[in-house]
């Protein structure tokens, strides 16, 4: 998929957007890995990476200006307290997070640690029930206004 990914950014030139959860799950292994590799395959990271791909993802300011649900998250919940954890490491070590370029992203991880709470992709259904295409309206405008980490 990534290696798929990277071939449609060099040689298509086509933008990528990662569409995600508002978690630090998300940030921080999912995408983290699609847009740097992995420490698995560090070898080989450069064939299966894709640098130029964007969060399109929730955004803490997402919450607020389209009334998205969210919910908290307990430290004392195994895979949360792990996520916030590791959330803490890699903004304290990982050189990815501490690169200028990333800064965004830094951001989104603090938010999660000082707010403690997270919201899912499926939360822009929320926006207008009614209308099955209001996500997709929100993330083609999200694009327009370059709404994007």
């Amino acid at each position: 998929m990534r290696g798929w990914c990277r071939l449609i950014q060099n040689d298509l030139k086509i933008p990528l957007y990662f569409f995600g959860d508002l978690d630090a799950y998300t940030i921080q292994n999912i995408y983290r890995t699609l847009k740097a590799g992995s420490a698995a395959s560090l070898i080989r990271n450069s064939e299966f990476c894709a640098p130029e791909v964007r969060f399109l993802g929730v955004l803490p300011e997402d919450i607020k200006k389209y009334d998205l649900p969210d919910y908290p998250v307990r430290e004392k919940d195994v895979q949360e307290g792990r996520a916030l954890k590791k959330a803490r490491d890699v903004l304290q070590n990982d050189p990815f997070f501490k690169d200028k370029k990333n800064k965004g992203l830094s951001n989104i991880l603090n938010w999660l640690l000082k707010n403690k709470r997270r919201c899912e992709q499926q939360a822009y259904f929320s926006v207008a029930p009614d209308d099955p295409w209001m996500p997709e309206k929100i993330i083609i405008d999200k694009i327009k206004r370059k709404e994007f980490v």
